[in-house]
């Protein structure tokens, strides 16, 4: 059996009631995590510390899902030698290192928790004394290796391997919240950041461009939480806001769609939240970052909700955003969504006031929350693979690489974007007006679209072909290269 030494950080100031249940809480995630990989393990605590036993053939995949249980903040890979005296501990070191020091220049590195007859600082000097031979010298400041040794009772664990955790608290600790997560960069990192301080993650989703951002969310979804919702398989709420598309255009002012939007994902969040004893809602906005994300809109959008709202990311700029997507392995799959724009003005309002707001979804249709509700389709993260195979049953030949002859081709970007470059003879189309001016041009004709990344020309191509007409779409990289 290899052995693990596992380090925690904020776990070890709590209180020893509280420590007690995190330490319970870290040993249940660990386990949980190793089983999902296929690796028997066995957890021991030790003061400060806790040690995993994994089989020798599987402890790169041990430290893999170790590092990435939240509430750890360091692990190494160790050999344990028991002992009696230091000179047990330095025939040790060399036996381990004298190979591995050979024309290298090394530190030796000491932690000690118990009693001894010796401290820290004269195993250091012993063991790098008797090693000293092996290699190029000593230097303590700048090593080729770094050799450690944890001293802990009549034990010695030596290594060469400390590997970063998350950090935080264990997941589990701190609740439940519900995470409004919308495919982009930011909010899965805000889901990321609170499930780091402990709590528990279930996300809320709101599709207007199904089954493409569907697809596109559940990707995201995967990439965030099989990766790190490591002892909890989250559930996801997938709701049809596609009748708000109509609704803001029938009774909304234009100018506030962006932030009546908003109000609305907020009350369906709080009603989805308190029906899972949720604590709270968890947000990607950002100060500032764009029109809706304002102070004065942030603080109508929220006015009237009756639980707290979290937004961790509210400080950060994008760029240290997208750096924390890098970080937590969903920038890929964020970097392929779309936003769907039907409902989003050019011209959105910054300084909403909430008695503006309060009117405006006082215009709306008094069932449509509850319509809304009644669409929520629930999974869990555990299920997404199947799902999103059904889901690309449906779309599978609707993308193309060329343009059929006599085609006509759509634009759906904007007017500024379609000016500054388009492909020769495409017409520009809005994407709410996408049907009525195909249904115009007539059912004899075969329709290409394209937009900026795909998911408004997959969707209109999808949402035409279910009245009948023949469409595809295409990738505007592919079409900028066919010229």
């Amino acid at each position: 059996m290899a052995l693990i030494l596992v380090r925690y950080g904020e776990v070890a100031i709590k209180g020893a009631v509280t420590r007690s249940r995190m330490e319970g809480l870290l040993v249940h995630n660990i386990l949980s995590g190793l089983r999902g990989v296929g690796v028997e393990g066995r957890v021991v605590r030790s003061q400060g510390r806790l040690f995993v036993e994994v089989p020798d053939d599987r402890v790169r995949d041990a430290v893999d899902v170790v590092s990435r249980v939240f509430g750890v903040k360091s692990l190494s890979p160790v050999r344990e030698y028991q002992f009696r005296e230091l000179g047990d501990i330095v025939n040790a070191a060399v036996k381990e290192w004298g190979d591995v020091i050979r024309g290298r220049r090394f530190a030796v590195r000491v932690h000690r928790v118990g009693s001894h007859g010796f401290t820290s600082m004269d195993v250091a000097k012993a063991v790098g004394a008797a090693l000293k031979p092996f290699s190029a010298g000593v230097d303590l400041e700048r090593p080729d290796v770094e050799l450690f040794i944890e001293v802990r009772g009549d034990r010695a664990y030596l290594f060469t391997e400390v590997v970063k955790g998350p950090g935080g608290l264990p997941l589990g600790s701190e609740g439940r919240l519900l995470a409004l997560i919308s495919g982009g960069f930011d909010s899965p990192v805000a889901a990321w950041f609170m499930m780091r301080r402990g709590s528990y993650i279930d996300a809320l989703f709101c599709s207007l461009a199904y089954p493409i951002d569907v697809i596109n969310f559940l990707r995201v979804s995967r990439a965030l939480f099989t990766r790190w919702s490591i002892g909890y398989d989250p559930r996801l709420f997938v709701i049809d806001c596609s009748p708000l598309i109509s609704e803001f255009r029938a009774r909304a002012n234009p100018h506030m769609w962006s932030v009546l939007f908003k109000r609305v994902l907020y009350v369906v969040a709080s009603r989805v939240a308190s029906s899972i004893g949720a604590l709270g809602i968890v947000t990607g906005e950002s100060l500032g970052q764009v029109s809706s994300q304002t102070l004065h809109n942030l603080a109508a959008i929220e006015h009237g909700i009756d639980i707290p709202i979290y937004r961790p990311l509210i400080g950060l700029d994008k760029d240290e955003i997208v750096d924390y997507a890098r970080r937590i392995g969903t920038y890929e799959e964020s970097m392929r969504t779309e936003e769907f724009c039907a409902i989003f003005s050019e011209k959105p309002r910054t300084r909403v006031t909430a008695d503006e707001l309060n009117r405006e979804f006082g215009k709306l249709s008094g069932d449509l929350i509850d319509k809304l509700l009644g669409s929520m389709v629930v999974l869990r993260v555990s299920s997404v693979d199947k799902v999103i195979d059904e889901l690309m049953l449906g779309t599978g030949d609707v993308s193309i690489d060329h343009v059929p002859k006599d085609a006509v081709v759509i634009d759906l970007r904007s007017r500024g974007e379609y000016e500054a470059w388009h492909y020769p003879g495409a017409i520009n189309v809005d994407a709410d007006k996408l049907i009525s001016t195909v249904e115009s041009m007539g059912r004899d004709k075969v329709y290409v679209l394209y937009c900026s990344k795909g998911l408004s020309s997959r969707w209109g191509a999808l949402e035409l072909r279910r009245l009948g007409f023949k469409a595809f779409s295409i990738d505007i990289d592919k079409l900028r290269r066919s010229l």
